[in-house]
């Protein structure tokens, strides 16, 4: 009895000591991902990083698109990528206001951070967003995250890298579930902040990753990892349109209710509070709905209003739901496809490049062309 009882006892330790081995061995490979997600949890080297100047693209992971095009129509307008042409390769600087976007250089990876769900994630390309923002662009939007999640992810990359210059915020994610997960379960390996809030929600989910850490890995964003290391990450805009029969089932549901979860809001006053102590510009940026499905939220005008009301002094709001409203622009109900994210940028790009780093001198010297940027 008692050799089988050692036995046994032999087994577990060998079976535990290689789930231990392997996941750090797996844990410690997926970090060197071009992941976005792996650029928190990753030593940040600043010599890595190049220059901000004409023909650049500061930031962006190797690979991923070039900057965005304009809209159909608007070829002879300047677009973001004529603008960056002219810049000079000296950061503006800092004269305005401790909180200005060039008060202070960003310490991290990113000068700009995007947080949010998935319209967030496929809505701000981050070629696009540095092109008009002239600055290293980070986008952790997660698809299903409501935004207790981001307040999670904007809390692990401030005190890893500190604060950005600018924080563009995708709100909806308010309006999720507050007890979903997404696709966070993975990064509690490397978050004891993420791995406590996987134990509030979900414990038996969380003692079966502790005791074979090998678990933390058995999901899709692992798949999705692996591939970062084989090719490097591109932006994830959507490509296709919203098809007949979605567009039909959408004209003939039923209206319904907008509602935000208190755990959510508490977390938006959280990022935004703790962004704006810290001197980070933050941007509330409302992205666009189908007007269809939008036409069907009863309280859609309100929901948004309300949001407003509670934003706090020196929150800049850029509200796009309406920006873009042709149907070919749409990949479905919540999410624009790559042409209507030019349309969508074409639209917000005067109230979003002033809250960048281009400078001055620069667009000044290009606006006194005649010429418009948008």
């Amino acid at each position: 009895m008692y050799r089988l009882l050692a036995c046994i006892a032999l087994i577990l330790a060998t079976v535990t000591a290689m789930d231990r081995v392997l996941a750090s061995a797996l844990g410690d490979l997926l970090l060197r991902s071009s992941d976005r997600f792996m650029t928190v949890y990753r030593p940040f080297e600043a010599e890595a990083q190049p220059a901000i100047g004409p023909g650049t693209n500061p930031g962006a992971q190797p690979g991923a698109k070039p900057g965005i095009k304009p809209p159909a129509g608007q070829e002879e307008q300047p677009n973001a990528l004529l603008v960056k042409a002219a810049l000079t390769t000296q950061p503006r600087p800092a004269n305005g206001p401790a909180t200005g976007p060039a008060a202070k250089p960003a310490s991290g990876p990113a000068d700009v951070l995007v947080l949010g769900n998935s319209r967030a994630d496929n809505h701000f390309p981050v070629s696009a967003l540095q092109d008009m923002t002239c600055g290293r662009a980070l986008n952790l939007g997660m698809g299903g995250a409501p935004t207790v999640l981001s307040a999670l992810l904007w809390d692990d990359y401030v005190e890893r890298h500190g604060a950005p210059r600018l924080l563009v915020l995708e709100p909806t994610g308010l309006v999720d579930n507050p007890h979903d997960l997404a696709d966070l379960p993975l990064l509690a390996y490397y978050s004891p902040r993420i791995d406590a809030f996987v134990r509030q929600e979900n414990q038996e989910l969380w003692m079966a990753n502790h005791a074979f850490n090998l678990m933390t890995f058995n999901n899709n964003q692992t798949m999705r990892l692996i591939a970062g290391l084989v090719k490097p990450a591109a932006d994830r805009t959507l490509v296709g349109a919203i098809p007949d029969p979605m567009k039909a089932q959408l004209a003939a549901a039923p209206e319904e209710m907008m509602t935000a979860d208190a755990a959510n809001w508490q977390a938006l006053d959280h990022i935004i509070a703790s962004a704006q102590a810290q001197g980070t510009r933050v941007a509330v940026v409302i992205t666009p709905y189908f007007p269809t499905y939008a036409g069907k939220l009863k309280n859609f005008d309100a929901f948004f209003a309300d949001l407003k009301g509670r934003l706090p002094a020196g929150v800049t709001v850029i509200d796009a739901r309406r920006a873009v409203d042709k149907d070919e622009l749409f990949m479905d109900a919540l999410h624009v496809n790559e042409d209507g994210v030019r349309a969508m940028f074409a639209a917000m790009e005067p109230d979003l490049r002033p809250l960048g780093s281009c400078p001055v001198d620069a667009m000044a010297s290009l606006s006194g062309t005649g010429n418009t940027t948008h």
